[in-house]
C-alpha cells in the first residue's frame, strides 16, 4: 500500500473505526509520527467507557418510564377524555411505575447487580409511601 500522506511505499497498514466504519489506512514511519504529533492527545478525549458508566450510576429510567407509564395513560385520556380524578390517576401512574421498577428489580437480581437492586428497592418504597388510598 502507498502512505497516504507522502504516496511512498509502506509495508504497514492499519484498521482504525472511523465514525462507525472500519477503514484500513496506511502511512509511513516517518508520516505516522507526524500524525501522531499533530493529533489530539488521547488524555484530552473522553471514552466511551467513562461516558456509559456515568450513566450507569445515576440509575435513571427516566425514557423508559415515560414509554410505559405516562403514555399510555395519555393515550387514553386523549382517547375518552378525563376518566379519573387527579389523586386517582396520580396512584394509577404509582402502580404503574412500581410495576416496572419490580420488572427492573427482578433484572438487577438475576444480573446479580445488587447495588441497583438496593436503589431500586428504595425507590418502590418511596412511591409506595407516596400512594394513598
Amino acid at each position: 500500500m502507498k502512505c497516504l500522506r507522502c504516496g511512498h511505499e509502506t509495508s504497514k497498514s492499519y484498521k482504525v473505526d472511523f465514525d462507525g466504519v472500519e477503514k484500513e489506512i496506511a502511512y509511513c514511519q516517518k508520516c505516522l509520527m507526524d500524525v501522531l504529533k499533530e493529533s489530539v492527545p488521547l488524555k484530552n478525549t473522553p471514552s466511551p467507557s467513562e461516558d456509559s458508566m456515568e450513566k450507569k450510576r445515576h440509575l435513571s429510567f427516566d425514557g423508559e418510564m415515560v414509554i410505559f407509564v405516562e403514555t399510555p395513560l395519555r393515550i387514553l385520556e386523549e382517547m375518552f377524555g378525563k376518566l379519573w380524578s387527579d389523586q386517582e390517576k396520580e396512584n394509577f401512574e404509582n402502580e404503574r411505575k412500581i410495576t416496572f421498577l419490580e420488572r427492573k428489580l427482578k433484572e438487577a437480581i438475576k444480573n446479580e447487580d445488587y447495588r441497583k437492586a438496593n436503589r431500586l428497592k428504595q425507590l418502590i418504597l418511596q412511591i409506595k409511601n407516596k400512594t394513598v388510598k
